[in-house]
């Protein structure tokens, strides 16, 4: 950023009852981006009361709303259910929002704030994310809009999501890198100790806790069976044997309670354990290719990059320069 250029505004809309992890955490993200690149942001914390306490029982100051300048960025946290729609009943609140969203360079929701700018139809057309509990309330909430089941964080336009919590970070600190470079926002990661900065399209949830929430009784040990067997090659007709079951039924089983077939199924477990493997340094790529079960280097980075939008080099680059220093 030009020493020149006036410091971008980032204000954080508050109300009673907000997620604090969903403003605490972009706000450090800010705050730190702000002391290594000076006057790059203002944070200032805004609403229609002057005092608001967040979920955990924290209260703080809320300055009054602003009149919005075109390089401002508006970021709406979480809450629970009953204070986003308190929320969205704060007309004035509201009337401020809808006029902003015309002016600001970026509108962005953490967690449950997407049901606030869903009702002020900013999501319209859009694609979207949400916390996971929370992706089928806001699809039949913005019926218009492309709820993203797991994504961490989009950017459609001048419009950003996430999904909440810590992603909020996330969506922080791709803000950042648009700011100002990549060399900052990797800083910016090892200050706050994360160790990988994660794509948008990341899954929200690791793959085996995620699968085996949806297994019902008939395939209730297939997950864990699979995850003994990462490295090996395992046919539908090995996963139907161990599940007493045809291969035929299997297939069928598979799809209507995972929503995949056995073959991507298979796929994605053993790309979350590689991704656990590139933490390791002294593990060689080609070796994690071979640990999960792939032919060779190229088919396990093509897979890689297509699962993450990331190649396994990149990703243990950007991990190693985000992992705390000593």
């Amino acid at each position: 950023m030009s020493k020149s250029a006036k410091p971008k505004r980032i204000l954080f809309v508050g109300f009673d009852g907000l997620q604090m992890l969903d403003l605490a955490g972009p706000a450090d993200v800010f705050s730190i981006a702000d002391l290594r690149v000076p006057d790059s942001y203002e944070i200032h914390y805004v609403g229609t009361s002057k005092r608001v306490a967040a979920s955990n029982g924290l209260t703080f100051h809320l300055d009054e709303l602003p009149k919005v300048r075109g390089t401002d960025t508006i970021i709406v946290p979480g809450g629970i259910a009953k204070s986003i729609y308190a929320a969205i009943a704060d007309e004035e609140l509201l009337d401020w929002l809808e006029q902003a969203s015309k002016t600001a360079c970026r509108i962005a929701s953490i967690c449950s704030g997407s049901f606030i700018l869903a009702h002020l139809g900013l999501l319209d057309g859009k694609r979207a994310v949400t916390h996971w509990s929370a992706v089928d309330h806001l699809a039949k909430f913005a019926p218009t809009a492309e709820v993203e089941r797991d994504a961490i964080f989009i950017e459609d336009g001048r419009i950003w999501t996430s999904a909440g919590v810590t992603t909020g970070i996330d969506l922080a600190l791709a803000m950042v890198r648009r700011d100002i470079d990549e060399q900052t926002v990797l800083q910016i990661a090892r200050d706050i100790v994360v160790h990988m900065i994660r794509p948008g399209n990341q899954s929200q949830y690791s793959a085996p806790l995620s699968l085996q929430k949806k297994a019902g009784p008939a395939l209730e040990r297939l997950i864990p069976w699979l995850e003994g067997r990462v490295s090996d090659t395992t046919s539908v007709a090995d996963m139907a044997e161990e599940m007493g079951l045809s291969e035929r039924q299997f297939h069928r089983q598979c799809v209507l309670q995972f929503g995949r077939t056995p073959a991507k199924l298979v796929l994605e477990l053993k790309l979350d354990h590689a991704r656990n493997f590139l933490q390791d340094d002294e593990l060689p790529i080609s070796i994690i290719g071979e640990l999960c079960g792939f032919s060779d280097s190229a088919a396990f980075s093509k897979a890689f990059k297509k699962q993450f939008a990331i190649s396994p080099v990149m990703f243990r680059e950007h991990w190693r320069a985000a992992a705390p220093s000593g």
